[in-house]
């Protein structure tokens, strides 16, 4: 079930009340005027009473009064005995007009007690009533539009703004978050001051925690390094030993292994000094044959020479990066693509221009990327559907790894479809100099 907005919501509800409460004061207004109606005729009755005994000591004397038109609008009739009780007046229709009636014993001088019928035509004020009560409603309905209208305006002055407001003070907050990054407390409204209290409250823990995190991280990796190195670097020695045909294949996957999880050390390290703000790049001129035929030169081998490398269209300018951060980021798109495409389909590396930026691109010819996923694959520790049918043990934080180097450089990394299937991803570099500019003297 959809939930209306807050703003609908209130301005709804309150509309209701006032309509609520106008028919309440139109119904209350309408009972008030019956009653006085019914008051001013039962002193009319009273007074009239009082005159004809003041007046009339005979029965003779009452019917020559009562032959008189007194009072317009009013009918009087004389009956004998007393009534059996107190009428009250009574509202009649009669030939669709209104009538008040009641009846009141009258004792005269002579001795006979009479009953006096005294019947009061009020069409006049019942027509008069119910015009006002029509002219009331529209004034009602014309005072909820307008009530409609200021309560509109006052729920988007003292709601909706400073909800809009508090809502890009939590927005411009910083991840990870950071101790001083506070919200003013005492600049909120007063109602939204608890909300404030409790997000700094929530701000300060997820900092301490996130601190926490990223010393266990930094700490761990530094840790590991050293004897990861020495795994690695003895069973290097041990391999290049002669008669150990039989423990080749171990010390091989020894190495292997090593190898991996020193990579996989490094990248947690490089993750811990991007969230301390502690990563630092060298950034020198990059030329795109110079760097793809270094890449080529140290995974040729390890890939099974699947490594193929294009030869560029047309010589290409100089980029800006750091060149030993830019190798790491192609091993592991190398890498991932020979992961990814099945033996024994080539991986190629090439470059082009594209704009003001160079980029050099890393072709597989495995089962691609989906557009959907194009943008996830590198955030940490993600991976992409394809990774289900596939046996590659990756942590997930390669190509996040990939993408922060990238942006440190100035640059960034992108993945589209390749030529005939696949995978091509792209890491785009800026130029020592833009397209145009000449170079300064």
């Amino acid at each position: 079930m959809r939930i209306s907005p807050l703003r609908l919501w209130l301005q709804s509800t309150s509309l209701l009340a006032v309509l609520a409460g106008y028919s309440l004061l139109l119904l209350l207004n309408q009972g008030v005027a019956v009653l006085q109606r019914r008051l001013a005729h039962e002193q009319l009755v009273s007074a009239l009473v009082a005159e004809l005994q003041r007046r009339a000591s005979t029965s003779q004397e009452l019917d020559a009064l009562l032959s008189r038109s007194l009072l317009p609008g009013l009918q009087l009739r004389l009956l004998r005995g007393v009534p059996p009780a107190k009428a009250a007046p009574a509202l009649e229709q009669r030939l669709d007009e209104g009538w008040l009636t009641s009846a009141q014993p009258l004792q005269l001088g002579d001795g006979p007690t009479y009953t006096l019928l005294v019947e009061q035509n009020v069409s006049a004020s019942v027509q008069q009533e119910r015009l006002a009560f029509w002219l009331l409603a529209v004034a009602a309905g014309v005072s909820s539009l307008f009530t409609s209208g200021l309560l509109r305006l006052v729920l988007q002055r003292g709601l909706v703004r400073p909800l809009q407001e508090f809502t890009a003070q939590l927005a411009a907050t910083q991840a990870p978050p950071v101790p001083s990054d506070q919200i003013p407390v005492a600049e909120q409204p007063e109602e939204l001051q608890p909300i404030a209290l409790a997000f700094n409250d929530l701000q300060q823990r997820l900092s301490v925690s996130w601190e926490r995190q990223r010393s266990f991280v930094d700490g761990v990796a530094h840790e590991l390094r050293t004897p990861i190195t020495l795994i690695s670097g003895h069973a290097q020695r041990l391999l290049r030993q002669p008669g150990i045909e039989a423990t080749a294949p171990s010390l091989r996957l020894i190495q292997q292994e090593a190898q991996r999880m020193g990579g996989l050390v490094s990248n947690l390290l490089d993750l811990a000094r991007q969230d301390s703000g502690r990563l630092q790049l060298r950034r020198r001129p990059i030329l795109a044959d110079e760097a793809l035929v270094q890449a080529y030169e140290r995974l040729a081998f390890s890939s099974g020479w699947r490594l193929h490398l294009d030869t560029p269209a047309a010589e290409l300018p100089v980029a800006i990066g750091d060149p030993e951060r830019l190798q790491e980021c192609l091993a592991a798109l190398i890498e991932n693509a020979l992961h990814y495409s099945p033996t024994p389909l080539p991986v190629s590396l090439a470059a082009d221009l594209q704009g003001n930026a160079l980029v050099l691109h890393v072709r597989d010819q495995g089962p691609g990327v989906v557009s959907g996923e194009r943008e996830a694959i590198f955030e940490r520790f993600v991976r992409g559907s394809a990774s289900i049918n596939s046996s590659n043990r990756g942590s997930g934080i390669g190509l996040a790894v990939v993408r922060l180097l990238m942006e440190a450089m100035g640059g960034s990394v992108q993945v589209a479809d390749a030529l005939g299937g696949g995978a091509d991803f792209q890491l785009h570099l800026p130029l020592l100099r833009p397209l145009g500019v000449p170079p300064s003297a």
